[in-house]
């Protein structure tokens, strides 16, 4: 214990810096926009259409990527073969995919070309458009329905063993321990994840640009860009960023404030056995979970492998370039990012 007054340790300062410098950057490039924006000029009508549709498509993408998680973190939860641990790790492989790369798998699978729709017209259904909201909505649901598992997944990996145990020796069923164990952990865990995925789903840009297929499906991001870069009105540009980030703030406050698994429990470490996943019925549904999950978020990866790498080696030098170019800035960013948070966190 200290007896006298310490003198601020250099990487603290850095560190307070580090912690300034982001939020600094971001309000004085919303300043700088305010300042040369022109005064007496508002948002339109397709201002608030876009923020509409923003919040819509938000709201339904977290709904529709927690709803579904929710039976596929059960599932593995509850559930121990060979390749799970593989599995839960390209859970996270959508997320991290380039947006332009893992929509082009998804117009490979669902597009009009492809191989849904020809099996729908060789049905003698109706061919369906992957364009508009639900196709927005459809991306963004491939790209945080795994986040949502993983997290929901962590929250059934906190659940000690000894509860089950407990609940095994009272006789208790699968409704029982989803009452009493699985219910509590869910209202814990579930809020965090619902509103970190609307904050993600509300900063959309190309999944908007791509698959929007028309003005009605634009979002807040694609409006600011249209103001910049078609209109170059600053003051809607301004308008709708402090919106956007009123927004994202706002939702990102009320997920830390929702996120964690503090009450849970504490556990001595034993290995986790489910005595009231034996019955078939629940074997039969965890395995449809885990594979229907396994389709949808697998197979537009491998259509995307298998139209690319054959053409790998017929690609132009600047695409190589364009490559060594990505690869650069990332690792600089790597450092930086790495650096401003090492300091923060000292």
């Amino acid at each position: 214990m200290a007896v006298r007054a310490q003198p601020i340790r250099p990487v603290v300062w850095v560190g307070g810096l580090a912690a300034l410098a982001v939020p600094t950057l971001i309000l004085l490039s919303i300043g700088a926009v305010i300042v040369a924006a022109e005064p007496g000029r508002g948002l339109g009508p397709a201002d608030w259409a876009a923020i509409r549709f923003t919040l819509v498509q938000a709201m339904l993408s977290a709904l529709i990527s927690v709803a579904l998680a929710i039976p596929v973190a059960r599932a593995l939860a509850r559930r121990q073969f060979r390749g799970r641990g593989l599995l839960v790790t390209l859970l996270g492989a959508p997320f991290l995919l380039p947006v332009i790369v893992a929509v082009f798998g998804l117009l490979a699978v669902f597009g009009r070309g492809g191989f849904v729709n020809a099996a729908l017209e060789a049905l003698g259904f109706p061919a369906f458009s992957i364009f508009g909201l639900h196709g927005v909505v459809l991306a963004h649901v491939f790209f945080n329905m795994p986040l949502a598992t993983r997290l929901i997944l962590q929250g059934w990996a906190e659940l000690p063993a000894e509860r089950f145990r407990l609940a095994a020796s009272l006789g208790m069923d699968a409704r029982a321990i989803r009452r009493h164990l699985e219910w509590p952990m869910l209202r814990k865990v579930v809020p965090g994840a619902l509103l970190l995925i609307f904050v993600i789903c509300t900063t959309s840009f190309a999944v908007a640009l791509i698959l929007g297929g028309g003005p009605r499906a634009t979002t807040v991001e694609l409006a600011i860009y249209q103001a910049l870069r078609f209109d170059f009105d600053l003051t809607r540009a301004a308008f709708l960023s402090l919106l956007q980030l009123a927004i994202t703030g706002l939702a990102a406050f009320a997920a830390l404030r929702w996120s964690g698994l503090a009450g849970v429990g504490a556990a001595l470490d034993r290995p986790l056995r489910r005595w009231d996943a034996g019955a078939p019925a629940l074997r039969l549904l965890d395995a449809i979970a885990i594979i229907a999950a396994s389709l949808f978020l697998l197979v537009p990866m491998a259509m995307v492998a298998f139209r690319g790498l054959p053409a790998i080696p017929t690609l132009p030098s600047a695409v190589w370039t364009a490559a060594f170019t990505s690869l650069v800035v990332a690792f600089c960013s790597t450092c930086l990012v790495a650096m401003l948070a090492i300091s923060i966190g000292l």
